[in-house]
């Protein structure tokens, strides 16, 4: 055959229609089957598919010869989804007739989803012809209200395991399907779930990397304190993030710098950190960014800005040793080839220092030096 089950069918129960068509199709049978007793009732060499045909609408203008002839008999089984609406359907008799007429009368299985069986009256659920063909009420089949006080979800399924175990020809292997069923009924269950669990996560992860977050920067100045030189809250500080530098959003007295609506791909990652002030050369670091959080930065003046180097010559181009050199009252002699150096300590630079230079028999020189450095050149004057 080529179709295990052809279902007839009311318009009005189409969606029960459909339901079982899909089910009974994505039923997956066991190469072996059981019955309750543990034995081995069927065995197949391939796990098979069920192959069930549904006519989409009723027909309701051609005869049965110019229509579903061949499916019916193609069909090994019929099952007519029973309800009163289905009772009353004279194409849904005609398709229980033509299986009565080709000697398949033990083939025909009622699904009833609604009404009831050999009642009369507007609740009856079996076509006519179907009560006509089994008048001692010895017709069976499966009805999805017969497994008593179970949730409708398992009585749904209740009925398509029984369905299946009939169409299988193992109705004694029913407790077998089932429990095979209801196992993976809920490993899908819970397999759906894990995957929502995971979308769940999934989504709470990219808000979370994507929310905005604030940070906070406290510089802390580890060196001597100086107070003519720039203190940390007098920094001016910037972040910069995609190559574009921003400035700080809040700085406190105590020389804490918030950074508010950083964008939340930039939380826990490396940054550059630049500080700057007026006079000076502007100097940067690296920090991590924490979200909600608080980063120390140390601010160590060094030593090796407050170096003053440089050469000491006459109007002709010749060295000129044992010059004084003075800075904020500290004092250097340059060397026979003219150079010297002098260490200023944190505690004694200013951002415009002091500067004196003199030697016997050439003019002293004084000026104010905007910051100290290594190169300098200094020409005097007899």
């Amino acid at each position: 055959m080529k179709y295990t089950a052809f279902i007839s069918y009311n318009s009005k129960d189409d969606r029960w229609a459909k339901w079982l068509q899909r089910k009974l199709e994505a039923y997956s049978l066991p190469v072996v089957i059981r019955n309750e007793k543990d034995e081995v009732v069927k065995r197949e060499e391939n796990a098979k598919k069920l192959r069930v045909f549904r006519y989409r609408a009723d027909l309701n203008t051609i005869s049965l010869n110019e229509g579903l002839a061949k499916e019916l008999d193609e069909a090994r089984w019929l099952i007519v989804i029973c309800s009163p609406n289905s009772a009353k359907s004279a194409w849904v008799g005609k398709e229980i007739q033509h299986f009565l007429d080709t000697g398949r009368r033990n083939h025909i299985l009622p699904f009833i989803v609604d009404g009831t069986s050999y009642s009369g009256g507007e609740n009856e659920c079996l076509n006519p012809v179907l009560k006509t063909a089994f008048p001692d009420g010895d017709l069976l089949g499966v009805n999805i209200d017969d497994y008593g006080d179970d949730p409708r979800i398992y009585r749904k399924r209740k009925a398509l395991v029984r369905t299946v175990s009939i169409l299988v020809e193992v109705p004694d292997a029913y407790s077998y399907l089932w429990n095979r069923y209801r196992l993976r009924f809920w490993e899908g269950v819970a397999l759906k779930a894990a995957g929502m669990v995971a979308v769940v996560l999934l989504l709470l992860w990219a808000w979370h990397y994507n929310a905005e977050f604030e940070t906070r920067i406290r510089l802390v100045d580890t060196t001597p304190q100086n107070k003519n030189l720039p203190t940390p809250d007098s920094l001016k500080v910037a972040l910069m993030l995609d190559n574009e530098e921003k400035p700080l959003v809040l700085k406190e007295s105590d020389g804490t710098a918030t950074y508010k609506n950083l964008p939340g791909r930039f939380a826990n990652q490396q940054a550059r950190l630049t500080f700057s002030a007026d006079g000076y050369e502007s100097v940067d670091t690296i920090v991590n960014l924490e979200r909600d959080g608080e980063v120390q930065v140390n601010i160590h003046r060094d030593n090796t800005y407050g170096v003053l180097a440089g050469t000491v010559m006459d109007e002709d181009g010749n060295a000129l040793g044992g010059a004084s050199i003075e800075v904020e009252g500290l004092v250097a002699t340059s060397n026979p080839d003219g150079t010297f150096e002098l260490n200023i300590p944190i505690e004694r630079q200013k951002p415009y220092p002091h500067v004196r230079i003199s030697k016997q028999g050439f003019q002293s020189i004084e000026f104010t030096q905007q910051s100290v450095g290594r190169n300098w050149m200094v020409l005097m004057r007899r």
